[in-house]
């Protein structure tokens, strides 16, 4: 299986998606590679610091940093993995692109689905958005040293979760708030496992 795990900064992806690889391997016996953008591959981390790191470039050259990074990402992890029969869970793909630089910086949608369409990247088999409050999630990020797109704040923010709303049928929606960690992994998990015994 191929999940994705979306949402705005601070909603919890990292921490439920190492927690939820552990279980989806337990789950289906599958070994499985947790996985994260930008950088996620071997070499990538150089790139995820000037993707996250500097300030001023268009929000099409953007795109064009994440897409180059996806393209390594893809060849040399997920597909890879996929290919040996493993299970994937990766921490942002391509629906954090359309959400932030569509969304949040408003670049053209059309433009933006044709360039990833035009890589073809595997489509995951399940897309699961962490569903928080905007202001929720800010107040947990403003501890951190913020990267590019955090240091936009809650403005940013606003944006790219209204622009997650507006395709809310294209994910497993968890609604985050008002829960703790473990609570939000339980949600997670009881809606996997139904998905996951109905495709069998």
């Amino acid at each position: 299986m191929f999940i994705t795990i979306e949402g705005i900064d601070g909603s919890g992806k990292s921490t439920q998606a190492i927690r939820l690889s552990r279980w989806l391997e337990d789950f289906t016996g599958r070994r499985t590679i947790s996985t994260f953008e930008p950088g996620g591959w071997d070499g990538g981390k150089s790139l995820r610091e000037f993707i996250l790191g500097s300030k001023g470039y268009s929000a099409l050259s953007e795109l064009l940093l994440f897409l180059a990074d996806r393209s390594e990402h893809v060849s040399r992890v997920i597909l890879p993995a996929l290919t040996e029969g493993h299970n994937v869970i990766c921490e942002r793909y391509n629906d954090s692109t359309l959400a932030y630089q569509s969304g949040g910086h408003k670049l053209k949608i059309s433009d933006a689905e044709r360039l990833i369409a035009a890589c073809n990247f595997p489509e995951p088999d399940i897309k699961i958005f962490l569903d928080i409050d905007p202001e929720t999630a800010y107040s947990r990020i403003t501890s951190r040293t913020p990267d590019k797109f955090e240091a936009e704040g809650l403005l940013l923010m606003r944006k790219v979760s209204d622009f997650y709303h507006s395709r809310a049928d294209e994910y497993m929606i968890i609604d985050c708030n008002n829960l703790n960690e473990e609570e939000v992994f339980t949600a997670i998990t009881s809606k996997l496992e139904v998905c996951i015994c109905q495709s069998r």
